[in-house]
C-alpha cells in the first residue's frame, strides 16, 4: 500500500489456491489489485533476497540473473529437498522471462550482497565462508568480480552478535536467535549513496549494560576501521554515518511457534537441548539496517509500540530522521517488522528490485518481489 501506485508489486505464491486466497485478503485490505501482480512461484521459505533472483544489467540495459547455490544459509545441505526448492526460484525467473543466466559454483545469499553501483561490493567474511568453506578469500573474491563485474569488493568481519547461527547455540547463555544468518551484511551496513554508508553503532551504556551489545559493539567497530581504511572504485574515502542498532526485542515461543519447533529439533553446538514443553526465550532479528530503497518510497523498520519503554520510540525517531537527511526526496514509511524479524530476516530480506524493463508475461509467469522503476 505505501508502495503503490508508482511502485508494482511482483508478489509469489505457492500455488493456485494461494494465489485466490491473496486476492481476497488483497481486496479485504482494500489494495488495488493493478498495485500487485501475483505469481506462482514454488518455495520452502519466505526469503526471495536470499535465494531469489539478483538482476545484472549491462551498458546496453541487456538483462541476466546470477545463479548461485543454496543451503538454507547452513542450515541444511545444499541436496536438502527445501534448499533445492529454494535453489530453483532464480532459474524458474530467468526460464519464464527468458533471461540468461550467470551460473557461479559460490553457496551464498543475496542478503550478503550489498553494492554501491559503481563496482564496490561489500559482504561479511564470517557469512562467506561459512557457505564455501573450501574455497580461499581470493578465489571467493575472484567469482563474486566474475559474476558481477566489480572492480573493488570489501570484506567486513562480522554481523550482529543476534544475526549469529541459531545452531551456535544461546546467547549469553539465555536466548536463542532465530533461524538467523550468521551476519548478513543487510542486517548493519548498507550503501545509500555510491558514497555513503550506514553502520550500525552500540551506544556506551547499550555496551555496558548488556552482554549482547557488548559484543555487537566490538564487531562494528572493527568494521569501522576496516570502512575508514577502504576506498571506493576511484580511491576515494567513504562517508560513514552511525546508526543505532534496534533495542533488543525479546519473545518467549512455545510449541505453537514453527519457529520453536524447529529449534527443539536442531542439534546445536554448545550442547543445549529444549526439553518437551519447555518454553524458551528468543531475540528477534531486529534491525534498522533491514529497510527497502524504492524510487519514491523507503520503508523503514518502526519498533515503538503501546507499553514499550521510551528508548524504542526515540530510536525509531533517530533512524527516520538519518533516513530522511539522506533519502530527501522520497517518502519514508515505518512498518513494524516483527512478524518478520522473528523468523530471522526483515523486509529487506522478503523483497528483491528488478530494474525496469519491457517484456510480455505469459499465461504462467514466474517472478519476484519488487519491481523499481530506474
Amino acid at each position: 500500500n505505501a508502495l503503490g501506485p508508482e511502485i508494482k508489486v511482483d508478489l509469489m505464491v505457492q500455488d493456485h489456491a494461494e494465489l485466490k486466497k491473496v486476492e481476497l485478503w488483497l481486496r479485504d485490505i482494500q489494495i488495488p489489485l493493478d498495485y500487485v501482480r501475483l505469481h506462482i512461484v514454488p518455495h520452502a521459505d519466505i526469503w526471495v533476497r536470499d535465494m531469489g533472483p539478483i538482476f545484472l544489467r549491462n551498458k546496453k540495459s541487456e538483462l541476466k540473473i546470477a545463479d548461485f547455490g543454496y543451503d538454507n544459509t547452513s542450515y541444511d545441505e545444499p541436496t536438502s529437498e527445501s534448499a533445492m526448492t529454494d535453489e530453483s526460484v532464480d532459474r524458474l525467473i530467468a526460464r519464464d522471462m527468458k533471461l540468461p543466466i550467470i551460473r557461479s559454483s559460490l553457496i551464498g545469499e543475496g542478503g550478503d550482497r550489498e553494492f554501491n553501483g559503481k563496482g564496490v561490493l561489500m559482504v561479511t567474511k564470517a557469512v562467506e565462508k561459512t557457505r564455501s568453506p573450501g574455497m580461499t578469500q581470493e578465489q571467493i573474491e575472484a567469482e563474486f568480480k566474475r559474476i558481477f563485474n566489480v572492480s573493488k569488493v570489501i570484506w567486513l568481519e562480522q554481523g550482529i552478535t543476534d544475526d549469529d547461527l541459531t545452531y551456535k547455540g544461546k546467547l549469553d547463555g539465555k536466548y536463542f536467535t532465530v533461524l538467523t544468518t550468521g551476519g548478513h551484511i543487510d542486517e548493519y551496513a548498507r550503501f545509500v549513496k555510491p558514497d555513503t554508508i550506514l553502520l550500525a553503532q552500540v551506544t556506551t551504556d547499550e555496551a555496558k549494560n548488556d552482554p549482547i551489545a557488548r559484543e555487537t559493539s566490538r564487531r562494528m567497530e572493527i568494521n569501522f576501521e576496516i570502512l575508514k581504511n577502504a576506498t571506493d572504485q576511484d580511491g576515494n574515502k567513504f562517508k560513514i554515518i552511525r546508526v543505532p542498532i534496534a533495542a533488543p526485542i525479546i519473545v518467549t515461543m512455545d510449541g505453537r511457534d514453527e519457529v520453536y519447533r524447529r529449534l527443539k529439533a536442531m542439534k546445536f553446538e554448545d550442547g543445549t537441548i529444549i526439553k518437551d514443553d519447555e518454553p524458551i526465550k528468543t531475540i528477534l532479528a531486529a534491525s534498522y539496517l533491514n529497510f527497502v530503497i524504492s524510487n519514491k518510497v523507503v520503508l523503514i523498520p518502526k519498533y515503538w509500540k503501546e507499553g514499550r519503554p521510551e528508548i524504542y520510540r526515540q530510536k525509531d525517531e533517530d533512524f527516520k530522521k538519518v533516513i530522511q537527511d539522506v533519502f530527501p526526496d522520497r517518502k519514508i514509511v515505518q512498518i513494524n517488522p516483527e512478524n518478520v524479524n522473528a523468523g530471522g530476516g526483515g523486509m529487506h530480506c522478503i523483497t528483491q528490485q528488478m530494474p525496469k524493463r519491457s517484456w510480455n508475461l505469459g499465461s504462467r509467469s514466474f517472478l519476484w518481489n519488487w519491481n523499481f522503476k530506474q
